[in-house]
C-alpha cells in the first residue's frame, strides 16, 4: 500500500506544471478543499487514537492483555489518513512521524492472517475423551 502512495506522490510531483501558482496543484486531489482535508486529518487522529480504547476493552473482556486484529487495522488506517493529511500540508515532520509506521502495522496484519490461514489449513482438532465414563 505504501508503495502505491509513493508512486502516486512521485508521479503527481513529476507532472506538476512548472511555475504554477499553487505548489499543491496536481500534488493531491481536492488540495484546495480546506474542510475536506481537516476532516481527513481529524479522522486519522481519531481512528489512530481510539485503537488503545479498543485494545483496553478487548483485554478487559478476556481478563488478560491481548491485542485484537482491529487494533492493527485502526493503526494502519489512522496512519494512512494522517500521512495523506501531512502530505497535503507538506509537513515534513508529520510525514516522517507517520511514514515508517506503515511497515510494522502491515507486517503484523500479514502475520495475523498468515497464522489464521495456517490454522484453517490444518483443520479442526479431534478431541477424544480419555475416560468415556466421565463424558
Amino acid at each position: 500500500m505504501s508503495e502505491l502512495l509513493l508512486i502516486y506522490a512521485t508521479l503527481a510531483m513529476a507532472t506538476q506544471p512548472a511555475g504554477s501558482g499553487n505548489p499543491l496543484q496536481g500534488f493531491m486531489p481536492f488540495a484546495d478543499n480546506y474542510v475536506l482535508w481537516k476532516i481527513i486529518g481529524f479522522s486519522g487522529i481519531g481512528i489512530f487514537g481510539t485503537r488503545f480504547v479498543v485494545q483496553w476493552i478487548y483485554s478487559e473482556k478476556h481478563k488478560e492483555s491481548r491485542i485484537p486484529v482491529i487494533f492493527w487495522w485502526q493503526s494502519l488506517v489512522g496512519t494512512l489518513l494522517c500521512l495523506a493529511y501531512f502530505l497535503r500540508q507538506q509537513d515534513s515532520v508529520g510525514i516522517a512521524g507517520y511514514l515508517f509506521n506503515i511497515i510494522p502495522y502491515s507486517r503484523n496484519l500479514v502475520l495475523v492472517y498468515r497464522k489464521k490461514r495456517q490454522d484453517a489449513a490444518r483443520g479442526f482438532q479431534v478431541i477424544t475423551p480419555t475416560d468415556p465414563e466421565k463424558h
